[in-house]
């Protein structure tokens, strides 16, 4: 199964860089995706399954931080995850034998100068880490393969986050899970921020990147989107 995730940063489709985007996203064929950061009409025809429209900012209802998409249907549809995480960041439902639960946790300063301005920085990044960790453990015990994809907002090695924080984001992560991103680098020789995690029972394989400009220096994105084929190992 081709995944894919990418944080598009709110790239407008009608825009020039949606355009590339899109064509981007086509040549890649995937199977499933999770687009974070997305105004919804952006992603092509097939099965969508989008977090709840609020995340604690203003928009015109055209956005979304978390939208699941494939070309199969969806079952066991859940955009709530657990009550104590931040609202609209979350998606999960079951297409072809696993689960994919679409992340985008939140970034550092997520509603401390902007937003709802009332929290500390990593404040609702922490929140939702300690939440998407009961999540994870929940659907573990349903013994359906697993993989978590999206906006992860970390660096994985740790390069700068603060250790606390660090610890906070791989508590929630099973220890027989694999991130399979880990280590993985951009363009610039950064480590990702976007990831894509599986439990044991799946394999991966043909790890990409997808970069920020387009040939032409069109700038797509902020963030670099992930492509990856994974499969059952039986």
């Amino acid at each position: 199964m081709r995944c894919l995730t990418w944080n598009l940063e709110w790239k407008l489709p009608t825009s020039g860089a949606g355009a590339i985007i899109r064509e981007e996203i086509a040549q890649r064929n995937p199977d499933v995706m999770c687009i974070t950061e997305a105004v919804i009409s952006t992603l092509p025809q097939g099965h969508r399954i989008e977090a709840n429209l609020d995340y604690g900012y203003d928009h015109d209802g055209s956005r979304r931080k978390v939208i699941l998409w494939s070309r199969n249907l969806w079952e066991d549809v859940d955009t709530i995850g657990a009550e104590e995480m931040p609202t609209g960041r979350f998606a999960s439902a079951v297409t072809q034998g696993i689960r994919f639960i679409g992340v985008c946790i939140p970034w550092r300063d997520a509603h401390v100068k902007t937003g709802k301005k009332n929290k500390k920085p990593w404040q609702e990044h922490l929140a939702y880490c300690a939440g998407l960790q009961g999540v994870i453990e929940r659907y573990s015990r349903d013994r359906t393969p697993i993989c978590v994809l999206g906006d992860f907002n970390q660096r994985i090695a740790r390069l700068t986050q603060p250790a606390h924080v660090f610890d906070a984001l791989l508590q929630a992560i099973p220890s027989s899970f694999r991130i399979i991103t880990s280590g993985l680098k951009d363009s610039e020789g950064k480590n990702v921020i976007d990831h894509i995690v599986i439990s044991d029972e799946l394999h991966s394989e043909m790890t990409t990147t997808i970069p920020r400009f387009a040939p032409d220096g069109t700038r797509l994105s902020d963030h670099v989107g992930i492509a990856s084929t994974i499969s059952n190992k039986q």
